[in-house]
């Protein structure tokens, strides 16, 4: 192969990844450090009506009304709170809270959003497999996007070494950033 054809190639694997890599560089910063990222406003507000079933238990009363608002997100167990006449739960995703209030006699449901912020969505991505309940397509398909860029990174990397190792014109070079590649390699092993 040409070598102007491996170095673009190069050039645009490493393109097709930045994204990937600045998000998971980011997100571990953000891990790491335990930086505040959620906000805690109130952005929106709404009221709906819904058909409610009171003899299906927590989880599946909690999940039926999240599907008929269309709303998309994990019902966590442990913020139910049911009384005699109403029940309030939370629907959250990566980019959103939603504290959701029921009542049984009447159906109405009382909504209050509150959005995270772009680091508590990078933050997020950190963990983010692309299973979220009622999630669009193009969210479901993240999880092929991180294993596609994982295996771009990885011919990208392998293919730069092979190109510094064939056409290095000043061996150091090679010996001490070699060195230092492999060092660092055998760093990230151990720990």
């Amino acid at each position: 192969m040409k070598k102007s054809l491996l170095i673009n190639l190069h050039v645009y694997c490493g393109l097709f990844t930045c994204f990937y890599l600045l998000s998971l560089g980011t997100s571990s910063l953000v891990l790491n450090h335990k930086i505040e990222v959620d906000k805690k406003d109130v952005t929106q507000e709404w009221e709906s009506k819904v058909a409610i079933d009171t003899t299906l238990a927590d989880l599946d009363l909690a999940e039926s009304i999240r599907d008929q608002l269309g709303m998309m997100g994990w019902v966590p167990p442990w913020r139910y709170h049911k009384e005699k006449d109403a029940f309030s739960f939370e629907i959250t995703h990566l980019g959103k809270n939603s504290d959701i209030r029921t009542e049984f006699a009447s159906g109405r449901v009382q909504v209050t959003e509150y959005r995270k912020g772009f680091l508590a969505v990078l933050h997020g991505m950190h963990f983010f497999n692309g299973k979220i309940p009622n999630a669009p397509f193009i969210l479901r398909s993240f999880a092929v996007y991180q294993y596609l860029g994982l295996l771009v990174l990885l011919i990208s990397l392998i293919l730069g070494l092979w190109l510094w190792i064939k056409f290095s014109y000043h061996p150091w070079e090679l010996y001490l950033f070699g060195f230092i590649f492999l060092s660092s390699l055998l760093i990230m092993i151990l720990i």
